[in-house]
């Protein structure tokens, strides 16, 4: 009887162990969950993208780099005042943007153009930024600038005159 009463003891005991286990093997804990809402970006343009003064002669093309640097192929004189775009984007603090180019390109019409059928044009295209790629709104204003280059096609004995035309931009957080 003695040994009923022990083997009935040792097994209560080890049946209340195994329900504590399992007991135990349960547990929950709480998670928090966040989201931060960014500002809506807004871009503006500064300064037009300024090809200076050109002599076609027998054509070819001028580049004004995002970086302030110029060159050019074929005949022509390039001179004067050239410059790239220049753009602000303004956001959320420290947060990081990306430039998006065209990537087709742009057309330049004679302005004040009277003669018969289309203005004369050139072509645009090549366009490069500068900072490249993805950069950091400031982390006290949001805002940063970049600019923006690009070539362009001067043809052999393109008419005299100023040329004019528009590009997009559109900038997006990364």
């Amino acid at each position: 009887m003695r040994n009923s009463l022990r083997l009935a003891l040792v097994g209560a005991v080890i049946s209340a162990a195994s329900f504590g286990s399992v007991a135990h093997a349960a547990t929950s804990a709480t998670a928090t969950a966040t989201a931060e809402v960014l500002s809506t970006l807004t871009v503006s343009a500064d300064s037009a993208l300024n090809f200076g003064q050109i002599a076609a002669n027998t054509g070819g093309s001028v580049t004004v780099n995002a970086d302030g640097t110029v060159a050019s192929t074929g005949s022509l004189v390039s001179t004067g005042t050239r410059a790239p775009a220049g753009f602000t984007v303004t956001g959320t603090n420290g947060a990081s943007v990306v430039v998006s180019l065209p990537t087709s390109a742009a057309t330049l019409s004679l302005q004040g153009w009277t003669g018969a059928g289309p203005a004369p044009s050139m072509s645009l295209a090549g366009f490069n930024s500068n900072p490249g790629g993805s950069f950091q709104l400031s982390p006290s204003t949001g805002s940063a600038t970049f600019n923006v280059g690009g070539t362009l096609t001067v043809g052999s004995g393109q008419a005299s005159g100023l040329y004019s035309g528009t590009f997009d931009v559109s900038v997006e957080y990364q």
